[in-house]
């Protein structure tokens, strides 16, 4: 009982969603019926619309339908406890400051250049 309740639930959120795609579908797969039976400018001489004006009513219909569900992601939210949690930032940041680091050295790194030959290119 409860797996059918959760799994009617569940196709009606996913209808929601999607119902504009489900609307495209309909217009689609009826959009014959639709242009010569429902369309507004079904009785002009040339159709120029086939049903999209019929379209774009319903879409907007259903834009009109959503913006109507009241926003249910935004919730309020209230701490359990609250916890007043003290720290020292002098402290912490003279630590970093002081910090001792080792002197880099690599084989792969140049530190004796001969200045006399070594020139850099200039630009004219």
């Amino acid at each position: 009982m409860k797996k059918s309740i959760l799994f009617i639930v569940l196709l009606s959120f996913l209808y929601q969603s999607t119902s504009s795609f489900w609307i495209l579908t309909s217009f689609y797969f009826n959009q014959e019926y639709i242009a010569k039976n429902i369309c507004i400018n079904r009785f002009d001489k040339i159709p120029v619309c086939n049903g999209k004006c019929y379209l774009q009513n319903e879409l907007s219909a259903d834009s009109d339908k959503k913006q109507d569900f009241p926003n249910i992601k935004i919730k309020e939210i209230q701490p359990l406890f609250y916890q007043k949690i003290l720290y020292d930032a002098d402290h912490i940041f003279s630590e970093l400051l002081n910090l001792i680091y080792p002197e880099y050295f690599s084989e792969f790194s140049i530190s004796n250049l001969i200045f006399s030959v070594f020139q850099p290119p200039e630009f004219d």
